[in-house]
Order: structure tokens, then C-alpha cells, then sequence
């Protein structure tokens, strides 16, 4: 029929019917682990075989199918959707569209299906069931008076460095960004009186189409037009301000709330504070990375903190109190008779908020006995004293008795 091919028979079986009822997996014929490019390849082999110009005798039919696999396809490329749709099932999704059933004014993969098309007609050869018959049944309207979408602006992403103090109870920080935010003076509309008029250079539809051929097929290639920045419309009174762009460039201090007990690599978004989008459209959100400075004081292990303390063979043996620091200033803590080197001693509550549950986590304290190197001879002479009553004192009954 088109370009020489004949067109392919449809028969559509009792359960292809009955497609409401199945499983959006089983519509595009993809397991249930199949990655986006797979679900992607199915959808098109499977948009292709059930357009109404391939089914002739099936029209009817095969419309109705494919609406169900561009449903099916609409939930299962998009992340979010998919997720909803594996953990509750359709009711999972219903909400996502108009009314509470799939509406093809909701379909957010309307180029693909373009692309579709393009293939079986070379970009030009369409018949009344075609590329534009389809569009006006399916999504309301031809793509060329379909109204454009409004842009989103641009996500900002920046590091920040906080200490760990700071992460203990969490806080708000603040720091300086230059962005486009949106003109003031106009409101983001980009026009003094707010007043806008069709785009003569795309009519209304944000995009341009220019068609190449190469052969016997002609490609058309769909870019956003350069006119009205793909909004569809331009200003009659550009506001002074921004020039009829409706965002200006701008430094803002921004709050950042850093959670409590973060982590290295937290990733924080703070919505609305990337750039502007052109003539009212969308802002774009502001992503922080959060990095923890290291601290010679302190290592962190989960929502406990470790510190190291240096005391001397004496003060193992006899005991001490010494002073450590801790998130929240300095600590006296007492250290027992007897300690050992490498012995943990624990302050509660004075680690990190945890993250799951209430309370705190602990500080713990490494304790490091530092053993003298160079020694007086009084010095020697105790610790060889020392030593003597050590090994009598240790003396088996046996060997008291034996005078050993």
C-alpha cells in the first residue's frame, strides 16, 4: 500500500479483545525485568503491527489495541509509574490520569509515536487513517494545533560542606548562588503589559519541522523554534527589564536544611530554586550534595562518634580523670584503675541523632597508654622495685615455700 507494501492481516484473538483486563507486561509481551531500551523496542514493533493502515480489515480493532499498548507503554516507561503499577497494580496508576482512566491528553510520549509513523510513511505519504487522522482522534487535535507545554527551567546542582557538629541535631545553613530567576518587574511573563501573540514562525506549536529526502523516503526533523524559544507565543511590549525573556540573572542566598545524622554524598533538593524557565514556565529545582569535613578529633562510625585520649602507664594503673572533646565542647571522664591500651571507654548520648528510632548515639574514647622512653635511673630503679614485688606477688605457694 505505502512505499509497495502490501499491508499485514490482523486477526485479533478472543483475548486480544479482552486486553483491559491484562497485565501491561503481557500487552507489550516484555518480562517483568525489562529494562526502558526493551520496553521501548517492544512498544514500537508492536505500534507499527497494529496501526489501522496495516489492518485494513480490522480498523476498528486495531485501533483499540493500540491504544492499550501506548497505555501500557505510558506506564511503563516512566519510573515512577512503573513502580506504582509493580507494588498496587492498575489502581496504582489510575489516579495518574485525567478522570481516573487512561485520557491520550495525558500521553507524554506523543514524538515517539510521530517517529512511528514517519517510519511507515516516509514523512510525507499519509492517508486519511494515517499520521494526522490518528493525532486528531487520539490526543484531541492535530501536533501541529496541539498547544505547546510550557518549559521547565534548568536544575542547579552545587557541593556544600558541613561539620559534624552541624550534623548532630541538624541545622540551616544558607549559601549564595547566582541564577536566572524570574523577572520581577513582569512577573516572568516577559511582557510589560502582559499582552502575547501567536508565534508567526511555528504557529503556536513551539516546534519547526524541516523535511529532508534521501531517496525515496524524506526524514522530518522536528526542532524547537528558535522564534519564541519553544513557548508558541511571543510579546507585543517586551518588558525593559529582562528583554522580554521574563528571567534575569540574579545572586540569592538560599536556606539549606541539613538533616540530622546526614551523610557523606546526601543529596538535598531544595524545589523551585534552579533557573527560571522563559515567560512563566516551570523553575527548575536546586539539588545540594552534601559533604562532611573530616575532623582530626573525631571518626565517624554510624550514628556513634570515636575519639582517642593519650594517658600515662601510671594513670592506667591507678586511674585518672581526663578532659575530651565532644560534639558539643569539652567532657571530663573519669578512667577507671586497671585500663588497658586500646580500652573503649563510652559517654552516652553524645554521638550523632540517630536515624532510626529516638536518642543519640555514643562517643567512645580509644585509650592510648604512652610508655616512657628515656628513664632516669631513679626512675629505673621503681620500676625495677616494682617489677620484683610484681613477680612476688605472682610466686605459685610452691615456689614461696622453696624460697624461689
Amino acid at each position: 500500500m505505502f512505499g509497495g507494501h502490501s499491508p499485514d492481516r490482523l486477526d485479533l484473538t478472543e483475548s486480544e479483545k479482552n486486553m483491559a483486563d491484562e497485565d501491561y507486561y503481557d500487552i507489550l509481551g516484555v518480562d517483568k525485568d525489562a529494562s526502558k531500551e526493551e520496553i521501548k523496542k517492544a512498544y514500537r514493533k508492536k505500534a507499527k503491527k497494529y496501526h489501522p493502515d496495516k489492518n485494513p480489515e480490522n480498523t476498528d480493532e486495531a485501533r483499540e489495541k493500540f491504544k492499550k499498548i501506548s497505555e501500557a507503554y505510558e506506564v511503563l516507561a516512566d519510573d515512577e509509574k512503573r513502580k506504582r503499577y509493580d507494588r498496587y497494580g492498575k489502581q496504582g496508576v489510575k489516579q495518574e490520569f485525567s478522570g481516573g482512566g487512561f485520557d491520550w491528553s495525558d500521553f507524554s510520549h506523543r514524538d515517539e509515536v510521530e517517529d512511528i509513523f514517519s517510519d511507515l510513511f516516509g514523512g510525507g505519504r499519509r492517508r486519511s487513517s494515517g499520521f494526522e487522522d490518528l493525532f486528531s482522534e487520539f490526543f484531541g487535535g492535530t501536533r501541529r494545533s496541539r498547544r505547546p507545554r510550557k518549559r521547565r527551567g534548568r536544575d542547579l546542582q552545587l557541593s556544600f560542606e558541613v561539620d559534624l557538629e552541624d550534623i548532630k541535631d541538624g541545622t540551616e545553613k544558607t549559601v549564595k548562588i547566582n541564577r536566572k530567576a524570574k523577572c520581577e518587574e513582569c512577573n516572568g511573563s516577559g511582557s510589560q503589559s502582559g499582552g502575547t501573540k501567536t508565534c508567526p514562525k511555528c504557529g503556536g506549536a513551539g516546534e519547526v519541522k524541516q523535511a529532508q529526502r534521501r531517496g525515496f523516503q524524506q526524514v522530518v526533523r522536528i526542532t524547537e523554534c528558535d522564534r519564541c524559544d519553544g513557548v508558541g507565543e511571543i510579546v507585543e511590549d517586551p518588558c525593559p527589564e529582562c528583554s522580554g525573556s521574563g528571567i534575569v540573572e540574579k545572586t540569592e542566598t538560599i536556606t539549606i536544611n541539613v538533616p540530622p545524622g546526614a551523610k557523606d554524598g546526601t543529596r538535598l533538593r531544595v524545589k523551585g530554586k534552579g533557573e527560571a524557565a522563559p515567560r512563566g514556565g516551570q523553575s527548575g529545582d536546586l539539588y545540594v550534595t552534601l559533604r562532611v569535613r573530616e575532623d582530626d578529633r573525631f571518626e565517624r562510625r554510624g550514628d556513634d562518634v570515636l575519639t582517642e585520649a593519650n594517658i600515662s602507664m601510671t594513670e592506667a594503673a591507678l586511674g585518672t580523670t581526663i578532659k575530651v572533646p565532644t560534639l558539643e565542647g569539652r567532657a571530663e571522664v573519669k578512667v577507671p584503675p586497671g585500663t588497658q591500651p586500646e580500652d573503649k571507654l563510652r559517654i552516652p548520648d553524645k554521638g550523632l541523632k540517630k536515624q532510626r528510632g529516638s536518642g543519640y548515639g555514643n562517643q567512645l574514647i580509644r585509650v592510648n597508654v604512652k610508655i616512657p622512653e628515656d628513664l632516669t635511673d631513679e626512675q629505673k630503679k621503681m620500676l625495677e622495685r616494682f617489677e620484683n614485688i610484681e613477680k612476688d606477688k605472682n610466686k605459685s605457694w610452691f615456689d614461696r615455700i622453696r624460697g624461689k
